[in-house]
């Protein structure tokens, strides 16, 4: 087997299986030039493929149950299926048909462009995503990892039917691709059926890690009544072997209804209706988010309390009780998201791709418990520091309330 292509199957018996595909080919890993393009391919990939046309595939999807998804992150694009067992066989051929065996038209491009331009729109009218784009590009400034997944209109605008096919031919192949497959599959089948598919065209390139940049960038928009915040720190690559501590650091901080952002801006202060935490890791480089929105006029309360939470929890004042909480939420996290052929075929293919092994549902809860309180507390004081604080800030004019220790920070 290829350097960097796997194929992983899980048999078991279960009424419904599942069957995806994910090609190491995101958005970070396009030319600035093409940013976008993958994104754009995905959205043909299920329009035609094989011998198949857009109306036949549409009636399969819906004979399987309608569970065939597509999407591009920054590392990977992907295609799965999760159907009755009886119908597995089908779903295979047409997700293996989409990824490796797509038939581009120009007239169906052209369709899809308009698709996306709307997908554009809906972006720009979310003052929230917006606030999460820009929070990326103002850490990481012109690194790939920055771009929005969906690229730029222009570019995307200008692409061609035929760079989407060279850009097929090169990059998606048996060499950079993950196949999973869970339920009553016979693997020796699909093994066979795994060495019919091409390798990629060309080799993957290297991508280097970025640099974190201590920036806040701030937009203004007439109309809005409410602020939206989007703060990253320094977080880790998704391979890291701190990555569970830092999961429950996030578990604590913002991603619970136990956590504190929640149960001091919300529960305690009702200053905000959105608050909350997340990691984001890839195999480059990771950030842990902060995320908040509150009406004009709370604003400066709200940012004041978020800072005094952050201060707080790096300063040490995390307590035994709420690491305990925060590990039983998690653990049980993952029992929930491996219950059912699907579910354990995502966490297959994020193990896979972060770490680069199967999934094992008892590894991950002994890493889980086996997360000190001083591994913690050691971790948010290195992460949650002020000075390293980066995002970007969405509100009406004049009226973002950014404290006065971060406006240094603004650009």
């Amino acid at each position: 087997m290829e350097t960097g292509g796997a194929l992983i199957v899980e048999s078991l018996e279960a009424p419904t299986a599942a069957i995806g595909v994910w090609v190491r080919v995101g958005s970070a890993w396009e030319p600035e030039g093409q940013a976008g393009i993958t994104h754009l391919l995905e959205h043909l990939l299920l329009r035609r493929c094989g011998s198949r046309t857009p109306e036949e595939i549409a009636e399969l999807i819906d004979a399987l149950g309608g569970q065939v998804d597509a999407f591009t992150t920054r590392e990977v694009c992907a295609v799965t299926a999760h159907v009755p067992q009886e119908l597995r066989k089908e779903a295979l051929e047409l997700v293996l048909d989409a990824v490796f065996d797509p038939r581009l038209e120009p007239g169906e491009l052209e369709v899809d462009k308009g698709v996306v331009a709307a997908e554009f729109d809906v972006v720009q009218d979310s003052p929230a995503e917006v606030a999460a784009e820009k929070a990326l590009a103002a850490c990481w400034g012109r690194h790939p990892l920055a771009r929005p997944i969906l690229g730029y209109r222009e570019t995307v605008a200008a692409l061609g039917v035929e760079a989407l096919r060279a850009f097929h031919r090169g990059c998606f192949g048996r060499d950079r691709a993950l196949v999973v497959a869970v339920g009553p599959w016979e693997e020796a089948e699909l093994a066979a059926r795994w060495d019919r598919i091409p390798l990629a065209g060309r080799a993957q390139g290297v991508l280097p890690p970025p640099s974190f940049l201590p920036a806040l960038v701030r937009e203004e928009r007439p109309g809005l009544e409410q602020v939206y915040v989007h703060l990253v720190f320094p977080g880790l690559p998704s391979a890291d072997p701190e990555l569970p501590a830092l999961g429950v650091l996030d578990q604590l901080l913002g991603a619970g209804n136990a956590s504190r952002l929640f149960r001091q801006l919300r529960d305690r202060l009702g200053l905000v209706y959105d608050v909350g935490s997340a990691v984001f890791a890839t195999q480059w480089a990771g950030v842990l988010e902060v995320s908040f929105s509150a009406p004009a006029s709370r604003a400066a309360r709200a940012w004041g309390a978020v800072l005094e939470v952050l201060q707080d929890v790096a300063s040490g004042g995390i307590t035994p009780r709420e690491v305990s909480i925060a590990k039983q939420a998690l653990a049980s996290g993952v029992v929930l998201g491996s219950m059912g052929p699907d579910a354990l075929m995502e966490a297959h293919a994020g193990e896979f791709l972060s770490r680069g092994r199967r999934f094992s549902r008892k590894e991950v809860e002994a890493e889980i418990r086996q997360v000190e309180l001083e591994q913690v507390q050691a971790l948010a004081a290195r992460v949650l520091r002020l000075e390293l604080l980066a995002g970007a800030v969405c509100g009406p004019p004049g009226q973002l309330g950014i404290p006065g220790e971060l406006e240094a920070k603004v650009a």
